[in-house]
């Protein structure tokens, strides 16, 4: 077997000369504990059980069937990052420079991944915040569909007993196992959604928290090795448990007997920006990249109401001081490099187990985040710096050599995407009204892409935020990012959830335009100006996104 993933130098040989210690000590401390968790050996034995399978039993539309093909399955790991910018190695590209390419981001472990897999450069989320996003990519439907608007309403409940992503798999009679924040969890989930999973969803205790400092803006801070030998931070101890878990199902996997679908959620670089002390020296503060391109930033001539109530910092200021903005920035930076380590790990491991070979890889995050951009430090909004977001695909033997695609893709792509690279029956198209029909996808799979990167064939993203007044539409085609308003007119009188009118704000006054090829800080509206023709740009797009064509 080939050797298809190894993961990078120690990062000790990147951030000398200073006194560290190795991340990797610590995780193996804590998996030795580990070990004696009673879900993990309770796992154990239910696989062994498992071991004289001949066929797999499925299950669809309520027919049981059985695979003739099990020892073609591939197993699948999801993964899945809270609030990451594009802003990582594989994304750098200075012949092409975009707003991100102005600071390289030390993230090796998934450069290496990137550089195996399918990398789309322009992904876009359907709303910019946890919940409603992580709903809409894991239900593959609209967040009008869903009718999740925040983190706190269930989808099963508000909108519909929908099938999600994993679930589809566990229905095909994978084995589907939850780590970390995957959904999001408490009242938005249900408690991490139980009906996907085949086994007990593991959920850490978040323990970054014991470690803010008072006072600090935002909450960020470095943390010693002798804290985190005491105390583990929640992402090293979701890693720890991915690894003990894969370890558990590796013989059963590779026979091929059982395939599984992981799904692993890290919470980083999410706030609070607390992580190891040793890779805050990777971004030093007289660093002058550490702070934005332009200090100085102007609100474009559009609705305040784009601003709507996302700032995530305990200092209420719009305008942070410089030097506080650069630590924060700093310690976000930090963030991803742990969170890169900690990815890493887990790839390195699925290639010492032997299942590297017939593992899909998905890496990507739930929605982007402001660091200061756009007079804004954090996410809901309809700008591209809450909404594009990394997403990257390894499918052995298709994308083994690294491709790129720069075409305008959706989160909700990746339902479909996910399920058609394994092999899977594909998942219907949602009908204009699918509340009522369990499953459906509204994205499109991506596959053709990765098969021809530079097919062209979708290039429309649509997102979305509510403000109480009404709902915020926003469309990326081509080079164009177009806003627009409209006012919550009625809702259906017998459920009281499902918005059933809404009121365009009239002649513009509400929607905003930028150009890309010459705003790529979106602070310039052009939607007044006469040489854009808005109406021809995006009659398609509204035409598309409404089930009008």
């Amino acid at each position: 077997m080939s050797t298809i993933y190894s993961i990078a130098p120690d990062i000790r040989d990147y951030a000398k000369p200073i006194s560290m210690y190795n991340i990797n000590d610590i995780l193996q401390k804590y998996q030795d504990k580990a070990g004696a968790l009673s879900w993990t050996n309770y796992f154990a034995a239910i696989l062994e059980t498992k071991t004289t399978r001949t066929s797999l039993k499925q299950t669809r539309n309520g027919v049981e069937t059985v695979s003739s093909n099990k020892q073609t399955m591939k197993n699948i790991l999801f993964i899945i990052i809270d609030d990451l910018r594009p802003q990582l190695g594989a994304y750098f590209d200075p012949e092409h420079p975009d707003y991100f390419s102005q600071l390289k981001i030390y993230t090796p472990n998934l450069d290496k991944l990137a550089s195996q897999s399918i990398v789309f450069k322009h992904t876009y989320v359907q709303y910019s915040l946890c919940g409603s996003s992580r709903t809409s990519l894991l239900t593959g439907r609209r967040p009008d569909v869903t009718r999740v608007f925040g983190n706190h309403w269930y989808w099963r409940d508000v909108g519909g007993n929908f099938t999600t992503l994993p679930q589809y798999f566990k229905d095909n009679g994978y084995l589907t196992i939850g780590l970390g924040k995957v959904f999001h969890p408490r009242a938005s989930s249900n408690n991490d959604d139980p009906p996907p999973w085949t086994e007990p969803y593991h959920q850490v205790p978040y323990t970054d928290k014991y470690f803010l400092s008072n006072g600090s803006i935002g909450g960020w801070n470095s943390v010693s090795q002798k804290d985190v030998e005491e105390l583990p931070l929640a992402d090293m101890m979701s890693t720890v448990t991915a690894k003990t878990t894969l370890s558990n199902i590796s013989k059963i996997a590779k026979t091929g007997e059982q395939p599984f679908f992981m799904a692993l959620g890290y919470n980083k670089p999410h706030l609070h920006f607390i992580c190891p002390e040793e890779y805050f020296y990777l971004y030093p503060l007289e660093d002058k990249d550490i702070c934005m391109a332009n200090e100085s930033w102007q609100k474009p001539n559009i609705r305040p109401q784009v601003w709507i109530d996302g700032l995530e910092m305990s200092d209420e200021k719009r305008f942070l001081p410089p030097d506080v903005l650069r630590k924060l920035r700093r310690a976000y930076f930090a963030c991803i490099s742990y969170m890169d380590h900690l990815v890493g790990e887990v790839l390195q491991h699925l290639n010492e187990l032997g299942l590297a070979d017939n593992m899909i890889v998905s890496f990507m995050a739930d929605h982007e985040y402001h660091l200061g951009e756009n007079e804004h430090w954090g996410k809901i909004t309809t700008f591209e710096f809450a909404n594009r977001v990394p997403l990257i695909i390894r499918i052995p033997g298709i994308t083994d050599s690294g491709m790129t695609s720069s075409s305008i893709v959706e989160s909700l792509d990746v339902f479909p995407t996910l399920v058609e690279a394994a092999g899977l029956d594909p998942v219907p198209n949602c009908p204009r009204n699918s509340f009522d029909i369990s499953l459906c996808v509204q994205g499109t799979s991506l596959m053709p892409l990765i098969i021809e990167p530079n097919n062209n064939s979708k290039d429309v993203a649509i997102s979305q935020i509510v403000d109480g007044r009404g709902m915020y539409y926003a469309i990326r085609k081509r080079v164009f990012r177009f806003v627009d308003y409209a006012y919550l007119k009625a809702i259906d009188a017998a459920d009281g959830k499902r918005i059933t009118s809404l009121e365009w704000c009239a002649n513009m006054k509400c929607a905003k335009l930028f150009d890309h090829r010459n705003d790529i800080l979106e602070q310039i509206n052009v939607v007044n100006e006469t040489s854009y023709n808005v109406n021809a740009l995006l009659v398609d797009s509204y035409l598309i996104y409404f089930g009008v064509a």
